[in-house]
């Protein structure tokens, strides 16, 4: 797809603001050490990390929330966050950046999910995650689905935020995809491969390549193969569409009844993915609120990703940065 929307860009952000998204999923903290690296250890063949700074991010499903506001978008997050420290910093973050956070329960039965990547040179050295992964209990189940009910009849689209750490469990996805279908509300998920089957009846899953393959139960290794794919994950999650995510091959959108489109790549050097699934799924769902067409939204999230693959670290896309990259476009093309 050549940048056929890039003229009515600005009109696209315009069209999403104040639009809301409820999201469900499991809630983090993106913890960030950078440093520099000039000497290897002499206790072990490991490197020596001299710390510059400590910085702290939203993570997970609060990050896919802090990109939906960024968008000038509204949201509700839904989600579990331990009854510690980490767990009040992250709720007072989602109050400063006005995150509706009413879905939010504390809990003693684990700790705040938080992932601490020690960066040096903008280069990922180690990962250390402090986490529970255990599916949360029947009564934390039961609050969420009331939480999401009162939440529903709002919202303008519904993410299922999927890091398999406990919230997203197999009765909660299908009860959640339920009742929006029932209020007519578009569900979106960004998927863990062991959750796939839980999935049906979504109206968008957004796989990575990676998780695709897993979904459809074969390897992906050319456009024939992609097609395959594409189109058994159509037929046996009984999803509307779905869109994957190719990295620096861009996305291909599929579309049930038959239809299938790609969205190229929009340029721009890859220095970090993480959070690029958050950010396209957020960007997505968002422009679903508004009742943009699919490639429409395709095309937005598609541009959202290749800017936020530029930063280093879990950044949120931005109305701003939205706009500089369509500038940027524009110039290309001339």
């Amino acid at each position: 797809m050549k940048n056929s929307y890039l003229n009515s860009g600005e009109q696209l952000l315009d069209a999403i603001a104040g639009r809301k998204v409820l999201v469900v999923g499991d809630i983090m903290i993106d913890e960030y050490i950078w440093g520099d690296v000039s000497r290897m250890s002499p206790e072990a063949p490991v490197p020596i990390v001299d710390v510059q700074k400590e910085t702290l991010r939203l993570g997970g499903a609060a990050n896919v929330a802090n990109n939906i506001v960024s968008l000038r978008g509204e949201v509700e997050l839904c989600g579990l966050v331990g009854d510690d420290q980490m767990g009040r910093w992250l709720v007072k973050e989602l109050e400063k950046k006005r995150i509706g956070r009413r879905g939010i329960s504390f809990t003693r039965e684990r700790p705040t999910t938080m992932k601490t990547r020690v960066i040096a040179h903008s280069q990922q050295v180690v990962r250390v995650d402090r986490e529970m992964t255990t599916p949360m209990s029947r009564e934390e189940e039961s609050t969420m689905l009331s939480s999401v009910k009162s939440f529903l009849s709002d919202s303008g689209a519904v993410i299922i935020s999927d890091y398999s750490k406990g919230v997203i469990t197999p009765t909660l996805t299908k009860e959640v995809i339920r009742f929006a279908n029932e209020a007519g509300v578009p569900v979106a998920v960004d998927p863990k491969i062991q959750h796939f089957p839980t999935y049906r009846g979504v109206t968008v899953l957004t796989p990575n390549l990676l998780e695709a393959a897993a979904g459809a139960n074969m390897v992906i290794n050319s456009i024939e193969a992609l097609m395959e794919a594409g189109w058994r994950i159509i037929a046996n999650m009984d999803c509307r569409y779905l869109l994957i995510t190719r990295g620096d091959q861009g996305m291909t959108l599929f579309k049930k009844g038959g239809e299938w489109t790609h969205i190229p790549a929009v340029g721009q050097e890859v220095y970090d993915v993480t959070g690029a699934g958050d950010t396209v799924v957020a960007t997505l769902a968002l422009a679903m609120a508004a009742e943009l067409e699919m490639d429409q939204c395709a095309w937005l999230a598609n541009v959202a990703a290749g800017v936020v693959v530029g930063e280093v670290g879990t950044m949120p896309i931005t109305t701003e940065k939205m706009r500089a990259r369509f500038r940027e476009l524009s110039a290309l093309e001339r």
